[in-house]
């Protein structure tokens, strides 16, 4: 019986998705703090937040439309670690769009 190494790296595509989502939630709470402290005008606050938050789903997405081309070749173990991974990006994109997607259309400094 032979087994196939599975590369380590396939544990780190595990955690990539939500770490994007989790360096969204950083950067696009700080920029609204920084925007109010400073009073931004609401116009520029809002197209740098949208702004950020593209730039963020552009990368989950990225890593999706990367990694969903692509067949493992480490056995039935590396195939499910690719199934989740992949999932774990619709779910990171997903809860990207339903966490900071209300925040683009409420008033940006109260």
């Amino acid at each position: 019986m032979s087994t196939r190494v599975i590369p380590l790296s396939y544990l780190w595509w595990l955690a990539a998705g939500f770490g994007a989502w989790c360096s969204a939630l950083v950067i696009l709470y700080a920029l609204h703090g920084i925007g109010c402290a400073f009073a931004w005008s609401a116009g520029s606050l809002r197209l740098s937040l949208v702004i950020v938050l593209l730039a963020h789903l552009i990368v989950i997405g990225w890593m999706w439309r990367d990694h969903a081309a692509a067949s493992p070749d480490s056995g039935p173990t590396g195939t499910f670690l690719h199934t989740v991974f992949i999932w774990t990006l619709i779910a990171a994109l997903a809860a990207s769009l339903l966490t900071f997607g209300p925040m683009l259309v409420l008033a940006t400094c109260v």
